[in-house]
């Protein structure tokens, strides 16, 4: 869920007022880092060596160290404009997004943001700007060198709805800036499974500007060649999309663009995609599953659960292979909560990097629960009187990706 101005806002520590209201009155906090000190917070032993990247929202990317040092930062190459959310590419080079911002420093309410990647000196080698659609939340380099993007279109289809929605798409675009592969949800409808009360509430429909956001997409992911299945399902190439207000994973096949795989073990999940060759669980599927608070007003409605997790799930079996949440690192479990945005990286040493987003907490945990490296993000950035230092997602490369110029 990208913030904008008309989205819910958070300063630094929310979470920890909501928590206490709804668990305990006496409760000091919801969900918060081991140290009120902003930086790096935890260093151990087992940590796995690398930078971490992250888009603050300043407007800045950052690498920083495992000390905790920014070696590295980036500003958008264009003016009056911030680096959205921002990956790092394993050729070096930066793959962003560019969001124009208003006077007053905010992000601009209208419009999606342009897809871009850079090198580290912060030259634009490829740009991609879309008139008919809204380009949100994920982009991700293929395998094939082209680009998926999640994206979304105000449509009216009266048989799903009285009023118009904003519909998500994700498309493929090459490296001249043509789609040569587009999947939008309406089309498959009748395919995600809903409930009898989702589809009703979907009828209703409701009058928002620019199409009411149903179902909500908030990453787009291709099977990895090297995940290694043989089932058809998850061959390279498909695609696994995340819908956040229905509470469902899906997994759509490139060739016939049908559904061929849906879950629904999470609540607002976030960052999903498939295990690469190269770390442990090679094949399964990583998500951070963001849990929610009421009301829950979105079509698909799931139970309240005020605290966070991070699965890994068997995609054959739909077994939850592992699961972290607070009370594997031997603390409460409200004290892990994040219900927008985060995510989840598995590291070449089998421990996890968790985002937790709403706080702009960074940790690293090994598979037994223990948090080896902790850092919280001190880049803020304050709007209408509200300071915040949420981050949308975080990844770590080797310290070689960085160049030293």
């Amino acid at each position: 869920m990208t913030p904008s101005r008309n989205s819910c806002r958070h300063t630094v520590g929310l979470g920890a007022i909501l928590g206490a209201a709804i668990i305990s009155l006496t409760a000091p906090a919801f969900a918060y880092p081991t140290s009120v000190n902003q930086g790096m917070t935890i260093l151990k032993p087992g940590v796995q060596p690398g930078l971490v990247i992250f888009a603050a929202p300043d407007g800045v990317a950052y690498a920083v160290n495992a000390q905790g040092q920014v070696v590295k930062k980036w500003t958008s190459p264009e003016p009056n404009s911030s680096l959205g959310y921002t990956r790092p590419l394993p050729n070096g080079n930066l793959l962003g997004r560019i969001q124009k911002r208003e006077a007053d420093g905010s992000l601009a309410e209208t419009g999606g943001a342009d897809i871009f990647e850079m090198t580290q000196a912060g030259k634009v080698v490829w740009k991609y700007s879309d008139s008919e659609r809204m380009l949100h939340h994920d982009q991700e380099r293929m395998f094939n060198g082209n680009t998926m993007i999640a994206c979304s279109k105000e449509i009216r289809v009266a048989a799903i709805s009285k009023t118009s929605l904003k519909d998500d798409c994700v498309i493929e675009v090459d490296g001249a800036g043509k789609i040569v592969w587009e999947w939008q949800t309406a089309d498959h409808f009748g395919e995600l499974g809903l409930s009898p009360e989702a589809r009703a509430t979907i009828a209703a429909g409701r009058e928002v500007k620019g199409g009411w956001d149903w179902a909500h997409v908030n990453a787009a992911s291709p099977i990895p060649a090297t995940a290694g299945h043989t089932d058809p399902r998850f061959k390279p190439g498909n695609v696994m999309i995340s819908y956040r207000n229905l509470n469902t994973i899906v997994v759509v096949d490139r060739e016939s663009k049908k559904i061929v795989w849906k879950a629904g073990l999470t609540i607002g999940q976030h960052n999903v995609h498939m295990l690469p060759a190269g770390v442990p669980g090679t094949g399964n599927v990583l998500v951070y599953d963001n849990g929610g608070i009421p009301p829950n007003s979105n079509p698909q409605r799931a139970f309240a659960r005020p605290n966070s997790r991070v699965l890994e799930i068997n995609p054959l079996t739909m077994s939850i292979v592992s699961e972290y949440n607070a009370e594997k690192s031997g603390r409460p479990i409200w004290t892990f909560f994040s219900h927008f945005i985060s995510s989840a990286q598995r590291q070449p040493n089998g421990n996890t990097l968790i985002c937790e987003g709403a706080n702009g907490r960074f940790f690293e945990v090994t598979p037994m629960g223990e948090i080896v490296w902790e850092y919280v993000n001190p880049f803020t950035n304050e709007s209408d009187g509200i300071r915040t230092n949420q981050v949308f997602r975080a990844a770590k490369v080797p310290e070689s990706w960085l160049n030293p110029a």
